[in-house]
């Protein structure tokens, strides 16, 4: 959230967010492999890993916590006019909202919702616990927020409709009398033809149609996701789009911006887009955004979107945790001892007197990524030029995440620069003291790719997937792992951007699977270029883990 403060502060319209609630909850996904559907748990990554143990390392003081850090960004996230719901369970509730009213102040507070739901009851020593909260509330109470109640009306009873008995040329109504100081009849409702006969100009007819409905309660039953509904995608803590929906279409008008800082599945930026309001989603999970980039391809009319790495974590290193607390003068003596840490798993010696050059192993450079960021494209450039100026030739590359989508990019670069580079993902074994003491750690290369681009006749190009070194599969059991023949099994979703401008990606062409479809077609529709010339295409595989490999090739079209 801290990176969205330069350009977003004071200009997000509502924002939903939905923490995770239970101390100590585990929230693992089953992702499908391949055509026939296997299932596999996905782990925790290293960064999840080390959010999970911030939020709950010290049970729930470290979850409020937590929470009292978002909420300071969020008030400065919002607009003047703008408002916060927060999703949280009943046993919480009391102390966020005393916290709330902290960070916002008691006066800007304007609601307790309560989302009623049936699910099957248990016998037990206590109540059904059946609802979760809702608080809502403004960042300024009376600056002129929106509140459309209209959306959030909800029919009448049947007993209520069956008092509109009487119809004419307009529809069904009532008759009520008019609430005049010394009539007979006042405010009464249910009176009869002959009452309106008898006390002309002190009743009136009341028509169904041009009531709204029930005026909004801060209690509202919505049914939870059915396992046979199209929505449903299996992902832990996914919320209904009908609850969603009210809540974006109560709080917030057409072009304006909707966030969601736990956005999980991404049923809030589902929503908010079907309901044409712009939207900012963030997780911390890459699985959780993969899932959310293909929801979002599935809404017809989708308009364009991009997927950024928005990098640190909190600023709360792994090795602080680890290696002490990272505190003035001793912040630098943890990111000391995580290096030299990595450095002895990895089987290099530390290397002194460089600014990127933490080791050397053989002939080899070693650069060790942080742990609260991913490695980006400016960090193995700095690398590179150091390689330069001391004459290495090659240079290993240590990282927990990457610069989303342009790792291959950057080992083309320093090919071309005469730097062999070698990309090594730094596994989460190495944060259990029983794997590192038994030596069990191994460090995999970033995923390969092998891509086979055909032109035919003019300027009509088509893109074919050859390979994938998928380098996951020890994470699988042997039970699943021996069921998959293919190494397109492994990839989730692929696609092309057919002229890349060494920027932002963008999906002229995409297949994914889908719970219903699981064939992922391996060779591209055809594009046709406007007019010859050299061009960089650029493909993008994100496998069953949600982790993206991607690579791109200068070609020449149309000679």
């Amino acid at each position: 959230m801290g990176s969205l403060l330069e350009k977003f502060a004071g200009k997000i319209d509502l924002i939903y967010i939905d923490p995770p609630f239970a101390t100590g909850a585990d929230f693992k996904v089953n992702n499908e492999i391949g055509e026939r559907g296997l299932e596999v748990e996905k782990e925790h990554t290293a960064l999840e890993e080390k959010a999970y143990r911030d939020t709950w390392g010290k049970g729930f003081e470290s979850y409020l916590a937590m929470l009292h850090e978002r909420f300071i960004a969020l008030r400065d996230l919002l607009s003047e006019t703008g408002t916060l719901y927060v999703h949280v369970d009943p046993t919480v509730s009391p102390s966020v909202r005393l916290m709330l009213d902290e960070v916002f102040g008691s006066g800007n507070f304007l609601n307790e919702i309560a989302w009623c739901y049936k699910e099957r009851e248990r016998i037990l020593d206590f109540y059904n616990p059946k609802h979760d909260v809702l608080l809502f509330y403004a960042k300024k109470r009376d600056a002129g927020r929106t509140f459309n109640w209209k959306e959030a009306v909800e029919e009448y009873s049947v007993v209520t409709r069956a008092k509109f008995k009487y119809k004419d040329e307009k529809g069904d109504y009532q008759i009520r009398g008019r609430n005049v100081q010394g009539s007979p009849v006042r405010a009464a409702d249910g009176l009869t033809p002959e009452d309106e006969t008898k006390y002309p100009g002190l009743t009136y007819r009341d028509y169904l149609h041009e009531r709204a409905g029930v005026s909004p309660r801060d209690w509202w039953e919505i049914s939870i996701i059915n396992k046979a509904a199209d929505e449903r995608l299996y992902y832990p803590t996914q919320k209904p789009e009908e609850l969603v929906k009210r809540i974006v279409g109560v709080s917030s008008n057409p072009g304006q911006l909707v966030a969601d800082f736990f956005c999980g599945s991404g049923t809030t930026l589902a929503t908010a887009e079907k309901l044409g309001r712009r939207w900012i989603g963030c997780d911390l999970s890459r699985w959780a955004i993969h899932v959310t980039r293909k929801r979002l391809l599935g809404i017809e009319g989708c308009k364009p979107f991009e997927v950024l790495n928005l990098g640190k974590y909190e600023r709360k290193y792994w090795q602080g945790i680890t290696f002490g607390e990272s505190k003035r003068d001793g912040e630098q003596l943890a990111i000391f001892q995580y290096i030299a840490f990595i450095l002895k798993l990895y089987g290099a010696e530390p290397l002194a007197g460089m600014q990127h050059l933490h080791g050397k192993k053989g002939k080899a450079v070693v650069h060790i990524g942080a742990v609260d960021a991913p490695v980006t494209i400016d960090e193995i450039n700095g690398c590179i030029e150091e390689c330069l100026a001391v004459k290495q030739t090659e240079l290993h590359v240590l990282g927990w995440e990457w610069e989303m989508g342009l790792a291959n990019l950057m080992v083309e670069e320093a090919k071309h620069r005469g730097v062999k580079l070698l990309l090594l993902n730094i596994p989460r074994e190495v944060m259990e003291q029983q794997a590192v003491d038994k030596g069990d750690i191994r460090f995999f290369e970033v995923a390969h790719l092998e891509v086979d681009i055909k032109q035919d006749k003019g300027c009509k190009v088509t893109v074919g997937l050859k390979d994938f070194a998928f380098l996951y599969a020890d994470l699988i059991p042997e039970e699943v792992r021996s069921k998959i023949k293919k190494w397109s099994d492994y990839i989730d979703y692929w696609a092309v951007d057919w002229n890349f401008q060494n920027d932002t990606f963008m999906n002229g062409w995409v297949a994914y699977r889908t719970r219903k479809e699981r064939k992922l077609p391996l060779t591209s529709d055809p594009y046709v270029y406007e007019k010859p010339g050299k061009y960089t295409i650029m493909v993008k595989v994100v496998d069953i883990f949600g982790n993206d490999t991607s690579q791109v090739f200068e070609t020449n079209i149309g000679h």
